[in-house]
């Protein structure tokens, strides 16, 4: 935590556009940074290695994931504990910053250990006010994929053997930065396609090197097999959810955040 009241801002990494533009309108831009990876780690690490170097407070990983855990929905919330890398690297996240968002989700709750939001601070909206009192974040470890993970099967598997709640492709890059940049780190992700939920062949390609979305590419691709569509439409609404959740949530967990940081 060296340094960390020193600087005047906190690093955000988005694997997509339609992420970072959530981050850019609920939170307040004088005290963030943006970057957007594409959903590639190495892309990912680059800017945070980047914002560490000038100056960042703390490197987040925000964005739509996976669901590993078969329990877990569509919209669901996590907060990454650790992050498990393809090389078997596991990257911690701060447990400073971790220790933050609990805290105050557990004060507004009123009933410590239980991380459920309520109380007038954290109405929970449209326009990110706070925490849906009905929510509550789940801690736990997240993957973080090289690759994409295409089929429940490999899903199933990554559950199996690491236990992990979630999957995403750009956490685990800026988490590498930011270790070996000696700057805390932290994840927050939300739910999109579940578990038991594949991918359609036609989104594997869709997300372009600079996050954005090739809508034709994608479209091309499922009118050659029409019969994508339903899962298409699915895989759209898991997103939908899993944005929402984000819409709704960070500025009550970053209000925590900047004060821990003293930002």
């Amino acid at each position: 935590m060296c340094g960390v009241t020193e600087v005047g801002f906190i690093a955000v990494i988005c694997g997509l556009k339609s992420e970072a533009q959530v981050v850019s309108r609920v939170l307040d831009a004088s005290k963030i940074r943006v970057g957007v990876s594409g959903a590639n780690a190495g892309r990912a690490e680059g800017i945070a290695r980047q914002f560490c170097q000038d100056g960042a407070a703390a490197i987040i990983s925000i964005g739509v994931s996976g669901g590993l855990e078969p329990s877990l929905a569509p919209g669901d919330l996590i907060i990454g504990e650790t992050v498990i890398a393809d090389d078997g690297a596991v990257y911690e996240s701060d447990r400073y910053l971790l220790g933050s968002i609990t805290t105050a989700l557990s004060r507004e709750s009123g009933n410590p250990g239980k991380q459920k939001i309520m109380g007038p601070h954290f109405r929970g909206d449209e326009r990110g006010e706070g925490l849906d009192a009905n929510v509550k974040p789940i801690t736990g470890a997240l993957f973080g994929s090289d690759d994409i993970i295409e089929t429940a099967g490999e899903k199933t598997a990554l559950f199996q053997n690491h236990g992990c709640l979630a999957v995403d492709m750009e956490s685990h890059g800026a988490a590498r930065a930011a270790a070996r940049a000696g700057v805390p780190f932290l994840a927050i992700r939300a739910v999109a396609d579940p578990a038991d939920r594949a991918l359609p062949p036609a989104a594997l390609g869709a997300v372009a090197p600079d996050g954005s979305t090739r809508m034709l590419a994608t479209l091309g691709a499922a009118l050659r097999d029409p019969k994508q569509f339903p899962a298409l439409i699915k895989l759209g609404a898991d997103s939908g959810a899993a944005l929402k959740t984000l819409r709704r949530d960070l500025r009550a967990l970053f209000g925590a955040l900047f004060l821990s940081l003293d930002l």
